[in-house]
């Protein structure tokens, strides 16, 4: 089981820069990838998402690039055109305001548009060592959500366990219900009868009751869902919607017992399992 939060910083610091890798992964119905590069990188875009959608199947993924410390190597070239129309410009500014200081070239050097760098991409030769970092952050983000995925499941099955006792003290509670009552409404037809009783007319009652405070369908309904949640929490990678799904389906089953039980005791006891179904439910939609 694979939860869909996860979180990785991958470093590496090479001859002509260094690179950080960040990675936050969040959950989401869908698989959503969003790659923050810095303009140096901007060709790797679709090697960068590619590489994750093959990695990741669900989940926000959320990918933070920073490099630091590069050495570009390209030939730096200056504006002849853009340094002529400063020094221009600059003259004529001078002489209106009196100015007499000397015009210097570097004074110019830093504005816009000066200088240029023939190539303002990192080299391809060091492609490789950038998307060894980025698998690298991958791998310990999927751990990561390994790691919380055990602990999701410890937890649901829990929940589970706590489901199973109180479907279990439900079943008891329901047969002496229903055993009573029907002792009740048969006492209560015959003294009401006395001597013009209809054992046909009491049965058909009895069994109208009866039939109005069974819950053994549901019940066993509810403990079919249990047993094929625990299946598929056990052997399947892709779980999340599927015990989503289940996780409802169980939530239904308990709703419809609470209302034909007609006890303020089994009552009770569904308040405690629907508050377990919804800590289930809210762990899957965390669930790859």
């Amino acid at each position: 089981m694979e939860s869909m939060t996860g979180y990785a910083v991958t470093e590496k610091k090479t001859d002509q820069f260094s690179i950080a890798v960040e990675i936050k992964s969040l959950n989401s119905k869908y698989m959503e990838v969003n790659i923050n590069l810095p303009r140096s990188l901007r060709n790797m875009e679709k090697m960068f998402d590619e590489i994750l959608k093959e990695s990741f199947s669900r989940g926000k993924i959320e990918v933070f690039v920073e490099l630091t410390k590069w050495k570009n190597r390209a030939p730096l070239s200056l504006n002849h055109e853009a340094i002529e129309a400063y020094y221009h410009e600059l003259t004529l500014v001078c002489r209106k305001l009196g100015i007499s200081d000397e015009l210097k070239l570097e004074s110019i050097l830093h504005f816009d548009g000066i200088t240029q760098k023939n190539n303002s991409f990192i080299f391809e030769e060091y492609h490789q060592i950038i998307l060894t970092v980025l698998r690298d952050a991958i791998k310990r983000t999927i751990a990561m959500r390994l790691k919380e995925g055990v602990s999701i499941r410890s937890d649901i099955n829990k929940s589970l366990k706590e489901i199973g006792k109180k479907v279990i003290a439900i079943k008891m509670l329901s047969k002496k219900l229903k055993k009573d009552k029907i002792g009740k409404l048969d006492q209560k037809i015959r003294s009401i009868l006395k001597n013009r009783i209809d054992d046909s007319r009491i049965y058909s009652e009895i069994a109208i009751l009866g039939e109005k405070l069974d819950i053994n369908e549901e019940i066993v309904r509810l403990n079919d869902h249990l047993k094929k949640f625990r299946s598929i929490m056990d052997s399947e990678v892709q779980a999340g919607r599927k015990l989503d799904f289940l996780s409802q389906e169980i939530f239904r089953e308990i709703n419809t017992i609470a209302s034909k039980s007609n006890s303020s005791e089994i009552s009770q006891l569904t308040v405690y399992v629907k508050d377990y179904i919804d800590k289930i439910r809210e762990q899957c939609r965390n669930i790859v």
